[in-house]
Formats: C-alpha cells, sequence, structure tokens
C-alpha cells in the first residue's frame, strides 16, 4: 500500500509504503481510484486555522490527532475486501462507493442521529483522525460510510461529492428555504455565491438545479478568469472585486447586481474578515448569510439592523450522511457539471498543496491512482 503523509507542518509529505490492511468487523477495505485535495489538507498541513480573536487552531493540539497523518476525506473506488458482521448492508466486492468521511466518534447521540458532522469528536473522520485518502487502499470502519456510486457517475466526480460536493449542497439546501419564501411573498429572489473556485462552481450547479428557477445567481471574485468560468457554467452574472476600488465602492457594486439594492442569500466559501463584513452589508432585510469558507478572520456586523431587518447569519460544516445520498441522486439524475478538475499523481501532492497556498489552483486538484 502507497501512502503520502503530514509529519511535520510546511514540510513536503513523506511517501512509504506499507501493508494492505484487513477489513474490520463491519467495516470495508476500499481500493483508491481518486481522492480529492482539499483546502482543509492545506490546512492540515500548515497545522493552523486562523480563528480571528487573535488566536490560532493547531490541529496537533487535538488529543486523538497526530502526525504522522494520511489526509484525504474525498474518496473514491471499489470494495477491494469486506469484514465479518456486515449483514443488511449488501456490499459486495468489486462495487463502485465513494466514503462519507464524516464518521466521528461513531457512538454518541450525535452519530446515531445522523449529525456526525456536529459530533464533539468530529475531526475523528477520514483523513483526519482515521488515514484517509492519500493512499491507494482505506479501511472504513463502518460499511454504511461507503455510499454505491451509479455507472453514471465518473470516480473523478465521485471523489468531490463527500466535502466540496455535500458542503454546497448542505449550504445551498440551508439557504433554500429563505430563498423560496422570497419567490412565495415577492415573486423573485436573488443570490450571491463568494469565490468562484471548486467549492463556488458546486454551488452554482446546486443552486441551479434545486433553487427556484425566479433566483438570480450572482457569482463574486477577485479573478476575471475564474468568473469567466463560471458565466460559461450558467452563471446568471457575476462581479470582479478589483483591487484599488473602495469597499464602498466594491459594495454597491456588489448590491446593484442583486435586486432591490441587494441579496435575499448569501453563500460566503471564502469567509474573511474582508469578505464577511462585506457582504453582510449587501443582504436585505430579512436576507441570510451562510458561511462556508475557513480563511480565517472576524467579521464586524451592525447588531441593530440584524435585529431590525430579521438578517440571519449561519456556519455551514460539511454535510450529513443523508445529505450525501441525496446528492449522488442529484448528480446522478441531473447530470451536473463539476468543476475543472487537476489531475495529479501521488507523489505530486505537495506541488498541488503549494498551488493551493499559492490560489493558483483552477477548480479542484484530484489525486489519480494506478
Amino acid at each position: 500500500m502507497k501512502r503520502a503523509q503530514i509529519t511535520k507542518a510546511y514540510e513536503p509529505l513523506d511517501l512509504n509504503e506499507t501493508k494492505i490492511p484487513e477489513a474490520p468487523a463491519g467495516g470495508v477495505v476500499i481500493k483508491t481510484t481518486y481522492s480529492g485535495i482539499c483546502h482543509s489538507d492545506l490546512h492540515q498541513w500548515e497545522d493552523e486555522v486562523s480563528m480571528g480573536d487573535g488566536s490560532v487552531f493547531k490541529f496537533t493540539e487535538v488529543e486523538y490527532y497526530k502526525f504522522p497523518v494520511t489526509p484525504g476525506h474525498e474518496i473514491a473506488g471499489t470494495i477491494y475486501s469486506i469484514g465479518s458482521n456486515n449483514a443488511g448492508m449488501n456490499h459486495k466486492i468489486g462495487d463502485r462507493v465513494v466514503v462519507y468521511s464524516w464518521a466521528a466518534c461513531g457512538h454518541c447521540k450525535y452519530c446515531d442521529e445522523d449529525w456526525s458532522n456536529m459530533c464533539p469528536e468530529r475531526l475523528r473522520c477520514y483523513g483526519f483522525g482515521i488515514p484517509g485518502g492519500y493512499a491507494n487502499f482505506v479501511v472504513v470502519p463502518e460499511a454504511k460510510h461507503a455510499l454505491k456510486l451509479p455507472d453514471s457517475i465518473p470516480f473523478e466526480v465521485g471523489c468531490m461529492l463527500p466535502c466540496s460536493g455535500i458542503t454546497t449542497y448542505n449550504a445551498v439546501t440551508t439557504i433554500k428555504p429563505v430563498v423560496e419564501r422570497f419567490v412565495k411573498f415577492e415573486g423573485k429572489a436573488s443570490v450571491l455565491i463568494v469565490g468562484a473556485g471548486g467549492l463556488g462552481l458546486w454551488s452554482l450547479q446546486i443552486a441551479k438545479a434545486v433553487l427556484p428557477k425566479e433566483t438570480k445567481i450572482v457569482i463574486a471574485d477577485l479573478s476575471d478568469e475564474k468568473l469567466a468560468v463560471a458565466r460559461e457554467r450558467g452563471c446568471d452574472d457575476t462581479v470582479v472585486w478589483k483591487k484599488g476600488m473602495t469597499e464602498e465602492d466594491i459594495i454597491e457594486l456588489t448590491k446593484s447586481k442583486g435586486r432591490d439594492g441587494g441579496f435575499d442569500a448569501i453563500m460566503d466559501y471564502v469567509n474573511t474578515s474582508v469578505t464577511s463584513t462585506r457582504v453582510f452589508k449587501c443582504l436585505r432585510p430579512n436576507g441570510m448569510l451562510a458561511m462556508v469558507g475557513l480563511f480565517g478572520g472576524c467579521g464586524q456586523y451592525s447588531l441593530p439592523s440584524m435585529v431590525l431587518w430579521s438578517n440571519q447569519v449561519t456556519g455551514v460544516f460539511v454535510g450529513k450522511l443523508h445529505h450525501l445520498q441525496e446528492l449522488i441522486e442529484l448528480v446522478a439524475t441531473q447530470k451536473l457539471i463539476p468543476p475543472p478538475l487537476n489531475y495529479f499523481k501521488l507523489d505530486q501532492v505537495t506541488d498541488a498543496l503549494m498551488m493551493l497556498k499559492k490560489g493558483t489552483m483552477r477548480g479542484r486538484g484530484i489525486i489519480k491512482f494506478d
């Protein structure tokens, strides 16, 4: 078994080999075909996330998270072996599957009720507390987390569904009731997506598939090149946040792209001090801001206006097991177009992480296994 592991922050990932693991009781082993390279992997590699209040979250300070770590929580492949006690799970050798990565502790009330992404031990998941997809074999301790992938969905698309896909699906379905309310009462709605990278482009496709047809969807980004891709994928309008513009001009320009002076719902896939504070000012009364990105910082909002205009601010963290199942069915039936894909070999993952750090990755990076 070949794997790439983080052994120290910012150091090139260590490539090594070990024996192929055996399937545990109640679980399976997957032979990996593709594994996504997520921005969360970059945070792990750096071993820090700015919390916005001057403090820094370090993964290695979590009790059960220690280097070396085999990252990778976007995993697609085939069933290689099956452990005992798998009655009723209907798995067989060779099945095409994707892994629901957010396994967590597996025995608390949150996990029992399909809220494992909110489990107090939520980092006990694939690619974090459990060895992940930067390896050509992955142990899945609970077979229910290996969801069958229809033949109509290519492996390279399927591997993105457990994180970038499920996160954007959760974000879109979170704002959906707000959008539907505006359409019901006012006949139309407007949605702003912040960031035209992999998450933003997934969000665009999902929003077009599940939100009311009366919804105008706009994407904001710093890059004309990325926004050109968004327009190709059917975005109704775009807004370029150009360097050199004043904050007031950026806000006014952005609001003009919405309707009646702003947006009914906003999904921020960047989520810095700047973007979060900026887009909150672009919300219409009764609107919702869904914060998704983990770039760090601290937002500033007018508390009286939040009360007087009944605005909502909510966080979105990945998704539940049923979200992934629903997303698989949606992608299979709607044939959603994924973001542009960048293919890497296992020994190129350090280069891929550097591309993410520099912001030069166009779309999504994935590891292709032989």
